[in-house]
């Protein structure tokens, strides 16, 4: 549904006003002039009676809708009832504020690697700042940092807790308690490491959490960055091929070029973003040259929703296609590099306007409770 109810039924209220006051202005004189007004429109059909009142508006620069003056107060709860309930249609701008949307961000899935390194460079420059590098300094010799035997090289954060945000707990009692505790695999048996008296004291909890915030706010910066939440657990499984893949998928072809915090979540948010501003600026302004405010009712709320699921979900398509089609195309080696490709914000973005669609698709269709109708039917006893 569109606004053209609205402007039907200011319309209505404003030939009726006319009519009123050259009823009374006739009834008023003696001999009056014959009354000319307007003739009512003979059309058959809602959109034929739209065409006729938009005619008239223009014609009268009829350009405001006053609903408070159309409608009674009763009138008025009901209507909203019932606005409520309706969708509005698709048009045409709707439809190119999805397909820009939609091309914009199927463009940064396409050059996400590109985007990335731009990105990173950004990253690499805060890093050189002098507040990054007092943080650097800060996380200076912390059990998390151990890079013994089994545990180093150049991927070696995805090789124990420390710099896992899916573990913080584990991570803190180790600054906490100045002891490294991780676990090694040599020749498939599982070895539980623990080594300490080589770190750092610290005194309190609330100064284990500032040393790792800071440390990993030093270490996000960097080529490498983080490993994605959850990476140590899987390189800690008694799954050779998943210890395999966790490492593989973090360390990249070269630094910085695998899957990170960074490259996994960071650039991808980017198109995110910039789907959203897209459309919500396009609701937000279209509501404002319909009504002559940017707030949304409950009906261009539910459209935002729509629009919102339809340019993620082109991107999301986007992303998982270049995903399959590196994978098809890779050797075996290297497929893993394909997972890279996977936009997991915009994934995630889907999943919750998904729900909040049948959420509002319920809502409006759903019918009404006990107490509804016991307080309708109060209403109008």
């Amino acid at each position: 549904m569109d606004d053209s109810i609205d402007r039907n039924l200011d319309t209505i209220r404003r030939r009726l006003a006319e009519l009123e006051a050259a009823t009374e202005q006739a009834l008023g004189e003696e001999d009056s002039a014959e009354l000319i007004l307007p003739a009512a429109p003979t059309a058959g059909s809602y959109a034929e009676m739209t065409e006729t009142n938009d005619g008239l508006r223009r014609t009268h620069d009829w350009s405001t809708v006053d609903l408070d003056a159309a409608l009674t107060a009763a009138q008025r709860t009901e209507f909203e009832r019932w606005q409520a309930r309706q969708r509005i249609a698709w048009d045409r701008d709707d439809l190119v504020a999805v397909g820009v949307a939609g091309l914009i961000g199927g463009l940064a899935v396409w050059f996400d690697a590109t985007i990335d390194r731009g990105v990173a460079k950004g990253l690499g420059a805060l890093g050189r700042t002098p507040r990054m590098r007092a943080w650097e300094r800060a996380g200076k010799r912390l059990p998390i940092d151990y890079t013994g035997p089994g545990f180093g090289g150049r991927a070696h954060r995805v090789r124990s807790a420390g710099h896992d945000l899916a573990r913080p707990f584990e991570a803190l009692s180790q600054i906490r308690n100045g002891e490294f505790r991780g676990v090694r695999w040599d020749h498939g048996e599982r070895e539980t490491v623990t080594v300490s008296g080589r770190f750092r004291s610290v005194e309190s909890n609330a100064q284990a959490l500032v040393l790792w915030v800071k440390h990993l706010a030093a270490d996000f910066v960097t080529p490498m960055s983080l490993p994605v939440p959850g990476s140590s657990l899987l390189y800690q499984l008694d799954n050779r091929e998943l210890r395999k893949f966790a490492h593989a998928v973090y360390l990249g072809p070269s630094a910085g070029n695998g899957l990170n915090l960074r490259s996994g979540v960071l650039t991808p948010s980017l198109s995110v973003l910039a789907t959203e501003v897209i459309v919500r600026t396009h609701v937000h302004a279209k509501a404002y040259l319909a009504c002559g405010s940017a707030d949304l009712d409950a009906r261009r709320r539910s459209l935002r929703r729509e629009l919102l699921l339809s340019s993620h979900a082109l991107v999301g398509a986007a992303s998982l296609s270049k995903t399959v089609a590196r994978f098809v195309t890779l050797d075996d080696k290297r497929r893993w590099l394909a997972v890279r490709h996977v936009n997991v914000p915009v994934l995630l973005r889907i999943g919750c306007l998904a729900v909040e669609n049948v959420h509002g698709v319920r809502g409006r269709s759903a019918a009404p409770d006990w107490a509804e109708l016991e307080q309708l039917l109060a209403e109008r006893g």
